[in-house]
């Protein structure tokens, strides 16, 4: 079970309309070319989810969670003692993810390709890696499931009495909080038509569905970091042949199947090597 010290509305509604804001001046800035510029000056390394996360997590997590809210890391997921199972996974997945694109591969080719984009744009993978997970999912997940879907959770308790119902009502409103942030960076970039709305719907909504359950499943806010980062940017050392995103996911729900077992691993494990090194 999940624990966190409860936040009022208050706190709920600041991180959420800080958010937005950040996201509107963060849009003028980069119609500005101001963003443009870093990533280029940068080589890519710099991205530009980087930057505007950044801002995110400075402004809206530090600000109104830590000072304001006066939460700690552990009242929004961020337990430093699950990182390490959280690594270890993360790393397993996206080694068996570049196992299967390989078989796929060759089984459709007969051999294996590189993904030719390491030859031309490795410092453009890297940075956007690093800014997915040093900024969308670390904002992301700290805001929309370690935060608003427990908060939501916990305040529902009060209101129904059915556990299931609770935990589905708390998803939809965080995660529709979670899309609607989302909004203003799809309208500019492609104006507010059908396929935006599907998309919002479609990927961006049921994926943070699918977040949600695997940190209610888990109680793993790292693995899920590392899950959303793989998603959004897979780094393949082959050419995929099928998204990498979707072999990631399976992989993930299987883990989150047997995560209890894989706990009971890690914790033998420790003990295993504590007991090791005071004799």
């Amino acid at each position: 079970m999940i624990v966190s010290k409860e936040s009022d509305y208050k706190t709920m509604i600041l991180f959420f309309v800080v958010s937005i804001v950040i996201v509107i001046l963060y849009l003028g800035i980069y119609l500005a070319g101001i963003i443009q510029s870093i990533e280029e000056v940068s080589g890519g390394l710099v991205h530009r989810t980087l930057i505007l996360n950044s801002l995110l997590l400075v402004t809206a997590v530090y600000g109104i969670l830590i000072l304001y809210g006066k939460l700690q890391g552990r009242d929004i997921g961020l337990i430093v003692k699950k990182l390490p199972i959280a690594i270890t996974i993360g790393l397993m997945t996206w080694i068996l993810v570049q196992i299967i694109e390989g078989i796929l591969g060759y089984v459709e080719v007969g051999s294996i390709e590189l993904n030719q984009q390491w030859n031309t744009e490795s410092l453009a993978l890297i940075g956007l890696f690093i800014g997915m997970f040093f900024g969308t999912a670390l904002y992301e997940e700290v805001g929309y499931r370690g935060f608003f879907l427990i908060q939501f959770s916990m305040k529902m308790q009060r209101v129904v009495e059915n556990r299931y119902l609770q935990i589905i009502i708390a998803l939809v409103v965080s995660q529709a909080l979670f899309t609607i942030l989302h909004i203003p960076w799809k309208v500019m970039n492609q104006g507010w038509t059908i396929i935006v709305l599907q998309e919002l719907l479609f990927s961006v909504f049921v994926n943070g569905v699918i977040y949600g359950l695997l940190y209610l499943r888990t109680e793993n806010l790292f693995f899920v970091m590392i899950v959303h980062a793989l998603g959004n940017a897979p780094t393949s050392l082959v050419s995929p042949v099928i998204e990498p995103s979707n072999i990631l996911l399976l992989i993930a729900i299987i883990w989150a199947v047997i995560w209890p077992k894989l706990e009971r691993w890690e914790k033998n494990n420790t003990t295993h090597s504590a007991a090791n090194s005071n004799n």
